[in-house]
Order: C-alpha cells, then sequence, then structure tokens
C-alpha cells in the first residue's frame, strides 16, 4: 500500500506539470500497470515465480543486495518470491532449509529452488537460484539466478554446476 499510495503523490504532482488530457493518460497506464501485477501476484504458481524472475535477467550483481537495482543470489531468490506473496529467509543457507526437500532432479518443476555448493567449498550451501526448466529426460534443468556476471539463465549440465549442485527445495505447492 505504501507503494501504491507514493505512486498516486507522484501521480498528482505530475498533474499539475502536465495538461490535465496528457496526465490522466499517464495516470490510467501506471494504474493499469499496478492493477496487472498484483493480478500476476495474487496466486503465485511456478510459472508466475520464473516470469517474475526473468524480468531481472541482465541486473547486475550486487553483494549483499535485494533490489531491482541490483541482487546476490539470495537476495534475487528472496525478492522474487516476496513480489509473489511469499516469504523467504534472506540467506541462500537458510532457504535450504525452506520448504519441502526434492530428491530427484526428474521431480523438479518450475520455480522451485535449487541449491550449489559456494566457490570456496562445495559441500555447504553457497548459492541458489530458480529452476525455469527441467529437460524432458529429467536429468538436468535450466535456472536463473544473480551470477558475478549479473542475473543469468544457466544449465545444472554445466561442469561448474553440476560438479556443486547440492539440492533442491519446492517453496510453492501448486494445486
Amino acid at each position: 500500500m505504501k507503494v501504491r499510495n507514493a505512486i498516486f503523490i507522484v501521480v498528482a504532482a505530475l498533474s499539475m506539470v502536465f495538461t490535465t488530457s496528457s496526465a490522466a493518460i499517464f495516470r490510467s497506464t501506471l494504474i493499469g500497470t499496478i492493477e496487472t501485477a498484483s493480478q500476476v501476484y495474487d496466486d503465485p504458481t511456478g510459472e508466475t515465480i520464473v516470469k517474475t524472475a526473468l524480468q531481472y535477467l541482465g541486473t547486475k550483481y550486487r553483494s549483499g543486495r535485494s533490489g531491482p537495482g541490483g541482487f546476490d543470489c539470495s537476495g534475487l531468490t528472496s525478492y522474487v518470491y516476496k513480489l509473489n506473496n511469499v516469504h523467504l529467509t534472506r540467506s541462500s543457507r537458510s532457504q535450504f532449509t525452506e520448504g519441502t526437500p526434492i530428491m530427484s532432479i526428474s521431480n523438479l518443476r518450475k520455480g522451485d529452488l535449487v541449491f550449489f555448493g559456494g566457490s570456496r567449498s562445495s559441500n555447504s550451501v553457497g548459492h541458489v537460484g530458480i529452476v525455469t526448466d527441467v529437460a524432458d529426460n529429467g536429468q538436468s534443468f535450466k535456472f536463473v539466478h544473480a551470477a558475478r556476471t549479473g542475473v543469468q539463465v544457466d544449465s545444472s549440465n554445466q561442469a561448474y554446476y553440476s560438479r556443486r549442485y547440492i539440492g533442491a527445495r519446492r517453496i510453492i505447492d501448486e494445486k
């Protein structure tokens, strides 16, 4: 609600600058965007989680950040889920304790969280991403994540990730 109120204040201020008709067009466009977003995010699914995450492709990596201007890995996952009205803790290690464990890659679904060992130790959680697609053979997956080079989609088949894969968790149980 705070964001919506702030937007209306901005729109009111712009109304004084624009002519009445151009301010009305701006306001209706802005309100339409807000209403569309709230409809998408009210009842989250794996598909809406993925769509939300993919909006941030190319966003710069920023250690300790969890906002649209920059993300670290768990900042991206917690931010994306938050936009879909689901609360996640802030660190990849704590996210690894949330939801339901998924024992097999073949059981992964879009929107599930996948976890990898960090660059210093491949035995403990140090990285997290969101599943975007699972291969038909059920042996690999693609995931969106905040890598050091920015938010991108990678494959679990890549040597770096296949060696470090630790496990997965389902946060949203779809009906």
